[in-house]
Parts: structure tokens; C-alpha cells; sequence
């Protein structure tokens, strides 16, 4: 608002130009200056000069009234602008494993929502060769996934590791292989349920898929009947209503409790692999990455006993 006008909210809120002043860090022959100015620009008498300070004219408190609707206006437009401001410059962009998320990730999130309240937040979550392609191309700041063997050395990425996740294989209560201790070969004639698979088109972001191909021919998954969604939901409907075979973290065992999945007793593990942060390398020292990746590490600390 036009710093006149603000010298003159000032004088009148106050009704003394010394202690108007002094407020605002001018001398008093300077503010008297400018108010005189102030109506001789509009041609009015704006105050009554007395001992007892400044009385406002009927002008006066027509000023008044509407200067006060001026710099509350004034005041939201700037409210606004700093909010959109932190909309942009705070706006969040993150993938996840659909385990990552339930762990540890929304736990984050809320404490970003609360530091940031005007804060965009977008979450993908879902297969990691389609969140690093979605990394590659800028539409997310970063992703929490599995480390990717045989990943493009010329991506550009980065990966933080966080910790080591073993993966268990769940199934409906009363499956045939629930009475026993499996070995890799007893999980041959049931079909497995894949969330989020791999998909061809995102191939382009693995150098070497030998890494990949050898990990399924061991697993027999070439070789066997597959149920497949990128929807945890529907892969836990189908794990209820099936023989399937539905492979994931361990540490989600609760979660599928609720389910009535149970983990089958295994010889072995069945897969594990080193779980981490994937974000483009020359934008590990931004400042908003850096807040990022501080607070998903206290949210990670905090909720550690659920990871196993």
C-alpha cells in the first residue's frame, strides 16, 4: 500500500503525530510534512490540530475507513502471494513402494503437510522401474524403492541406501502350505501374485537385464501361472480368494494379518534386496531435496521397529 497512506493509518489510529512517528521510525517535521501534503493532494482537511493531538475531520474519517479496507486487502494480497509462493517453491513430488508408504512414507507426509501447509504433495506409488523413469523425466523429486541391478551408469541417479528387506510369501489361512516348512520347490505348482510387475516399456532405464531375468528363473516365475495388478488391493483379494502365492516385504506381515494372509515357514529367504532413495545427482544438495530426505530419515528412525 502507498507509504503515505500507511503514515496516515498510523496518525489517525494513534491521534498523535509524535507517537506516530516514533512507530514508524520518522522524524516528527516529516510526518507532519507528509500528512499536509496528503490533503493538499486530495483538497481536504483531513485533521483538526489540537493540544490534545490530532482530531480526523468528517474527510478524515472517511479516509480512515476506507485506508483500514486498503491494507487489509493489501495484507491478504501478500498472504496469498506467499502462499503460492510456498505452494511452488515447497511443492512435494515423491514415489514409493506401496510398503515404503504404508511403513514409514505417510508418516512423513503428514509431518511435511504440517511444516508446509500450502504445500502441493503428489505420491506416486508403484513399481520402481516406472517411478525412475518418472524420476528421469522430472515429474517426481525423488522415489524410496528396491535397488535397481543393472541400472543405466549413464542415468545420472543417485541411491541412498536406508536397509535390507526380506521378502515373505503370504497366503490365504487354511492354504495347502501352511502345514509345513517350504522349500523354493514347494511354491512350483501354486500360481504367484506379482504387485506391480515389471513393465517392458520402462526397460529402457536397465543397462543389463540379466540381473532381473536370472532372479526369475531362479524364483521358477517363468515357468509358472502369474496373477498380476498394480493394485495391492486386488492382489490381496485375489491372494483371499486363491491358492496364489503373494511374495512381498516381511515387514508388512501385519498389515496382511488383517487380511487373513498368513506367511508360509520357509527354509530360506525368499527374495531380499537393499531398499533406498533414488533422486537425480546434481540436485542432492538442493535445499529442498536436503529437508526431504532429513525428515523421511526421522520418520524412517521413528518407525523402525515395524521394519524387519
Amino acid at each position: 500500500m502507498d507509504k503515505i497512506l500507511q503514515q496516515f493509518l498510523e496518525v489517525a489510529t494513534l491521534q498523535n503525530v509524535s507517537h506516530a512517528a516514533k512507530k514508524l521510525c520518522l522524524s516528527q517535521p516529516t510526518l507532519t510534512h507528509n500528512m499536509k501534503k496528503l490533503e493538499e493532494s486530495l483538497d481536504v482537511q483531513l485533521f483538526i490540530r489540537t493540544s490534545n493531538g490530532m482530531k480526523l475531520t468528517e474527510y478524515g474519517e472517511v479516509l480512515l475507513e476506507q485506508t483500514r479496507i486498503m491494507q487489509r486487502i493489501y495484507d491478504n494480497t501478500l498472504t496469498k502471494m506467499e502462499m503460492l509462493k510456498e505452494r511452488h517453491e515447497r511443492e512435494l513430488k515423491i514415489g514409493s513402494g506401496h510398503a515404503w508408504w504404508y511403513l514409514f512414507l505417510r508418516d512423513m507426509i503428514d509431518t511435511y503437510r504440517y511444516l508446509h501447509p500450502a504445500a502441493n504433495i503428489h505420491i506416486d506409488i508403484g513399481n520402481h522401474l516406472r517411478q525412475m523413469d518418472l524420476l528421469l523425466s522430472g515429474d517426481i523429486d525423488l522415489f524410496i524403492g528396491h535397488e535397481i541391478p543393472g541400472l543405466n551408469k549413464r542415468a545420472g541417479v543417485l541411491f541412498m541406501p536406508l536397509f535390507i528387506s526380506r521378502d515373505k510369501v503370504f497366503v490365504r489361512e487354511g492354504h495347502p502350505l501352511t502345514m509345513k516348512t517350504c522349500s523354493k520347490d514347494d511354491l512350483q505348482d501354486y500360481p504367484t501374485i506379482e504387485i506391480t510387475p515389471d513393465e517392458v516399456r520402462h526397460a529402457h532405464v536397465v543397462e543389463d537385464l540379466q540381473p532381473k531375468k536370472l532372479e526369475r528363473t531362479q524364483l521358477h516365475l517363468t515357468e509358472k501361472i502369474l496373477y498380476s495388478s498394480n493394485s495391492i488391493v486386488t492382489c490381496v483379494d485375489m491372494a483371499c480368494s486363491s491358492n496364489g502365492l503373494l511374495p512381498f516385504p516381511g515387514s508388512m506381515e501385519p498389515y496382511f494379518k488383517s487380511f487373513k494372509l498368513v506367511s508360509l515357514t520357509l527354509t530360506e529367504d525368499y527374495t531380499k534386496g537393499t531398499i533406498g532413495i533414488y533422486l537425480i545427482r546434481e540436485r542432492q544438495d538442493d535445499p529442498h531435496i536436503q529437508n526431504v530426505l532429513e525428515l523421511i530419515h526421522q520418520s524412517l528412525e521413528k518407525n523402525r521397529h515395524l521394519i524387519f
